[in-house]
């Protein structure tokens, strides 16, 4: 089982990472004064600046500042896309949860490989049993290196159109003007005169004056397109990436038994396996647990420390495993016939990467002291009565307590505590005589075990010295009872 699976949570972060720089800036700031009331303070360190292809890691401290214990805190981590972790793309939560004690703190460490350039930040959140963020932290790397280009490919120069050449250059011969003819010639006509309609001229011509020399045009060239020179295939050269490094794959199974009684031994054993491809290295198991629970025996190579306990483990080869065990003694926390949870965690850290992975295993201790029974379900009944009433002011009056036991079992050892008006005053000595007397309150010690259909009785007598009605209350205790049982009288004093 892997310290980081990958999760579907609301990518709000990725919303904020297209925002413009200065609105992510009031959010860092806002954020920075929200975080000084949550209850869980995040401090993340790192580096402020690296290079591409750079691994970074960064140690997160979790700190309980809200004066109380809180349980099972979930710990989730956004990142940009410039960050690579080996465990899953963004967000990754760690396996399992966090406990921390009210003031203590917890530290984790997270590794990343950098892919890109620019200002690269991860974001780490807290969040309580009940998915409300309980604090939080970003961190922020600057980037710097060359990324990866295309080359582009070297493009062919299209053709020009060619210039028109010369007469000469096409083949045609200079040009070459005839010398006058000594015999009259009849010219022949230019073409426009051909193309003219015939004028009505005298049938004698005139002489004809020797021809101009003709200028000589050469003929037109046929117009021609010129062909396309072939060019080669564009071709993209592709940039091949580096494949990331192999990496040890820790996964960590507590067992241990699923109900106990207080007063057993149970075993809780660890298992840690390396599913990857390379060997995992040294690393550290931790055991704690809750109070229930006394340690009594542990593997070889452990430390022991308050309420933990730790070994330094040595490297796993790919498909190896090593198991370590703690035995403890559990202890009653609930009421008599209640079963209570207690739980047993264990953490894997120091692994390659800083990740770590965590499990537990609970148990529930069920009580086997039998319940405790009050007065009246024991059967018990209490009187409290005045022998004199009324009484004149001077003279005492006697008070007289039965405990009476109509149930079917001893009710074991009881005390029974009468308490005088204010003011009131001793007459003689009770019955039986051992008392205590705190102020009005006269307590019977001990009063032995009355059987089922037995009873007990116990006297005193006291006075006033003013007139008016007096109250005395009896109550009864036990200590194989829960709970109280009471009786009260009134008693009437005349003035003489």
């Amino acid at each position: 089982m892997s310290s980081f699976t990958a999760i579907v949570v609301p990518s709000l972060h990725r919303a904020l990472r297209a925002l413009p720089a200065v609105v992510m800036t009031l959010v860092g700031l806002l954020s920075a004064v929200a975080r000084a009331e949550d209850p869980v303070a995040v401090l993340i360190t790192g580096p402020l600046s690296a290079k591409v292809g750079d691994r970074v890691a960064f140690e997160v401290e979790l700190v309980n500042r809200s004066g109380r214990p809180l349980e099972k805190l979930r710990v989730i981590d956004y990142f940009d896309k410039g960050f690579h972790h080996d465990a899953s793309l963004s967000p990754i939560e760690q396996k399992g949860t966090i406990d921390l004690a009210a003031g203590t703190s917890r530290r984790l460490t997270l590794d990343f490989l950098l892919d890109e350039p620019g200002r690269q930040c991860h974001r780490v959140e807290i969040l309580d049993q009940a998915h409300t963020f309980v604090g939080g932290a970003t961190s922020c790397v600057q980037v710097t290196g060359s990324p990866i280009t295309v080359a582009a490919p070297q493009s062919t120069p299209l053709p020009t159109t060619p210039a028109p050449l010369s007469p000469a250059a096409n083949g045609y011969p200079a040009t070459t003007y005839p010398a006058a003819p000594t015999v009259p010639a009849t010219p022949a006509l230019p073409p426009a005169a051909i193309a003219a309609p015939l004028a009505a001229a005298p049938l004698a011509a005139a002489a004809l004056a020797p021809p101009a020399a003709p200028s000589f045009t050469p003929p037109p060239l046929p117009a021609t397109t010129p062909l396309a020179t072939p060019q080669p295939p564009v071709t993209a050269s592709v940039p091949t990436s580096t494949p990331l490094p192999a990496t040890p794959s820790l996964e960590l199974d507590m067992v241990g038994p699923a109900e106990v009684l207080p007063g057993s031994v149970s075993e809780f054993v660890a298992t840690v396996r390396n599913t990857g491809s390379v060997a995992s290295g040294p690393t550290t198991l931790e055991f704690s647990w809750d109070d229930a629970f006394t340690p009594l025996e542990a593997s070889e190579g452990y430390k022991l420390a308050s309420s933990r306990v730790s070994w330094s483990l040595t490297s796993i080869e790919p498909g190896g495993e090593l198991r370590r065990q703690i035995n403890l003694r559990s202890q009653s926390t609930g009421a008599a016939g209640t079963a209570a949870r207690s739980c047993v965690r264990g953490v894997l850290s120091g692994s390659v990467g800083g990740v770590m992975v965590a499990d537990e295993s609970c148990v529930l201790i069920r009580s086997n002291t039998p319940r405790a029974r009050t007065p009246r379900d024991a059967g018990l009944r209490l009187t409290l009565a005045d022998c004199d009433d009324p009484v004149i002011v001077g003279h005492p009056t006697t008070l007289i307590c039965t405990v009476v036991n109509n149930g079917t079992m001893s009710t074991g050892r009881i005390d029974l505590t009468v308490v005088l008006p204010e003011r009131a005053s001793l007459v003689g000595d009770p019955s039986p005589s051992r008392v205590r007397i705190d102020g009005t309150n006269v307590t019977f010690d001990s009063i032995p075990s009355i059987a089922p259909g037995g009873q007990s009785t116990v006297e005193l007598a006291y006075r006033i010295p003013g007139s008016g009605t007096a109250k005395a209350t009896a109550i009864l205790t036990g200590a194989e009872l829960e709970g109280s049982l009471d009786s009260s009288c009134q008693t009437t004093f005349l003035a003489p």
